[in-house]
């Protein structure tokens, strides 16, 4: 498996036998540095006719949307017309936005009205541009912790509830390994400060997941499908939209 996100991620792999022509490619910018990244560029190992450039950094929520057109515009992807911006027609490219609300306190009470609008409007102006957003609320690992175990619905959840799902779950996983034993028998493990490091995410969690994204697949639909249409998105918690990008990615 190639791991390497150095090179130009526009462009194809200098080792990449494959003709341009006839692969499906996707544009996929990431708020994280390595995770997800390395998570949707592994699909490329699968499908041969699958092109993944995933851009990592790009930062969180609006921050994300506006590097996102910023970088399209560059590229000739995306155009200001009509008085919005809007992915140009005839573009081959599927151009996703992975983000988190990433709530700024724990305590729901503690968070600005505005972070919910902030929230809420970029994921309209993305969808109204063309651009595809698989947002999760409150924080990406929810759509990893959903390959191992359904997460309760009807109460918003914290990321700390999912991290500590995560961390209890990896000490107990199998299969397992005497690197992950020796990982999770520290009686400081946790998963947030140790597994999303880039060689334990790629030695340790990619393996665990193939086998389980179709269920994951089912139970993100289940959570989504437990907000009605008029539900603000800020508001659906627990909730994960990734599933729509694996949809795309590998036809689950």
């Amino acid at each position: 498996m190639t791991h390497d996100l150095h090179h130009e991620p526009w462009e194809l792999d200098k080792d990449d036998k494959r003709v341009p022509d006839t692969l499906r490619t996707f544009i996929i910018f990431c708020e994280d540095e390595h995770h997800e990244p390395l998570y949707f560029k592994s699909f490329e190992t699968v499908y041969a006719d699958l092109k993944v450039n995933a851009i990592p950094n790009q930062r969180s929520k609006k921050l994300n949307l506006n590097a996102t057109i910023g970088n399209c515009r560059e590229k000739g992807l995306i155009e200001f017309v009509g008085g919005a911006y809007q992915v140009i027609p005839g573009t081959t490219e599927n151009i996703w936005c992975v983000y988190d609300r990433d709530q700024k306190s724990e305590v729901w009470a503690d968070n600005l009205p505005q972070d919910n609008i902030d929230f809420d409007t970029a994921i309209i102006v993305a969808e109204n541009a063309g651009i595809k957003v698989a947002w999760s609320n409150d924080v990406f690992e929810l759509w990893l912790l959903l390959h191992f175990e359904d997460v309760p619905t009807g109460t918003p959840l914290n990321r700390s509830y999912v991290y500590d799902r995560l961390t209890h779950i990896f000490k107990h996983v199998v299969p397992r390994n005497a690197d992950l034993d020796a990982v999770t028998v520290h009686p400081l493990f946790n998963y947030k400060e140790n597994m999303k490091r880039r060689e334990r995410f790629i030695t340790q969690v990619l393996p665990l997941l193939p086998s389980r994204s179709a269920i994951a697949a089912q139970r993100a639909l289940a959570l989504e499908n437990a907000f009605g249409a008029d539900v603000p998105y800020h508001e659906m918690n627990p909730c994960t939209k990734v599933h729509h990008l694996l949809q795309q990615l590998t036809g689950i």
